[in-house]
């Protein structure tokens, strides 16, 4: 990005404009070539909290300008799995179904199911920029859940049983599970079980932005509610995972090539979508913003 100046502060500097209903807005009005200001990096902050997810259209960003744009809003941590890192940039973390030379570029059949990225670390993940490179025409959507509408409309009730809870998330969790039976996703190393040990989480967390509450479990990575055996937290994380998948709280975005969506993990689930042609190349970067 060189010395090219910042963006220029002013009360228009950024736009944003509501998507949907449900979740997300769309931010006009920034270079995002150039440095932000401090200001608009907390404006940035503020807004993603509020909407859950930021979309950015024509961002067409090369790895390094993805890396050093996102790097504006905290410190990049990279995967676990070191094998679905961009060659040089192990920042970026490459979804794909393209293959060279009979091998894969990235993480094939990434995020088919519900999920909120890194719930299984110690110190979850804040936020993801997903940015994309290649898209089939038809299919090859995400879809993301507004978390503090899926707490806000629980009963009160419920609110307060699960209020001081907290879920086991592990990731091993989604390969004994949705990734059991596909070959390209082979089972994960015992090294990498070690890396990412069982964690326990408050089942609601609250925004450290917003100051509102979001129910924090996800099909993805949540197996369990402490103190609970499995046959009595199975249906109460099953109810809360329907619950929390209702239409009315989904966004479902249509990708464009250069799309850039930065999304909240704190309050926010999403589901990328196997509804096309895997023979067409689909190939997106994600770089990842460690939680605090």
């Amino acid at each position: 990005m060189g010395n090219a100046p910042a963006n220029e502060l002013s009360e228009k500097s950024i736009e944003t404009r509501r998507i949907a209903t449900a979740v997300g807005a769309e931010v006009k009005g920034i270079d995002l070539k150039r440095p932000l200001s401090s200001a608009q990096v907390e404006d940035l902050h503020r807004a993603l909290g509020e909407n859950g997810i930021l979309l950015f259209r024509n961002a067409e960003l090369t790895p390094e300008q993805h890396v050093a744009f996102s790097s504006q809003f905290g410190e990049l941590e990279a995967h676990v799995i070191g094998d679905f890192a961009l060659p040089g940039r192990p920042e970026i973390f490459v979804v794909s179904n393209v293959k060279e030379d009979g091998k894969l570029k990235g993480a094939v059949y990434a995020g088919q199911y519900w999920h909120s990225d890194l719930s299984y670390m110690k110190t979850p993940s804040l936020g993801s920029l997903l940015l994309c490179r290649e898209m089939p025409e038809i299919g090859g959507d995400t879809m993301f859940a507004n978390m503090y509408m899926a707490y806000d409309t629980l009963s009160e009730t419920i609110k307060q049983f699960i209020g001081g809870l907290s879920a086991v998330h592990d990731y091993s969790h989604a390969y004994d599970t949705y990734f059991a039976h596909l070959k390209e996703r082979p089972p994960l190393t015992a090294e990498a079980r070690a890396r990412t040990p069982p964690v326990e989480h408050p089942m609601v967390r609250v925004h450290p932005v917003t100051r509102r509450r979001a129910l924090y479990v996800n099909p993805g990575f949540t197996k369990g509610i402490v103190g609970m055996p499995k046959e009595e937290s199975q249906p109460i994380l099953e109810m809360l995972f329907r619950h929390s998948t209702r239409q009315e709280f989904i966004y479902r975005h249509k990708w464009q090539v250069n799309d850039m969506i930065f999304w909240d993990n704190r309050c926010v689930m999403h589901y990328a979508l196997a509804d096309y042609d895997f023979s067409v190349r689909r190939h997106m970067h994600r770089t990842t913003i460690a939680g605090k």
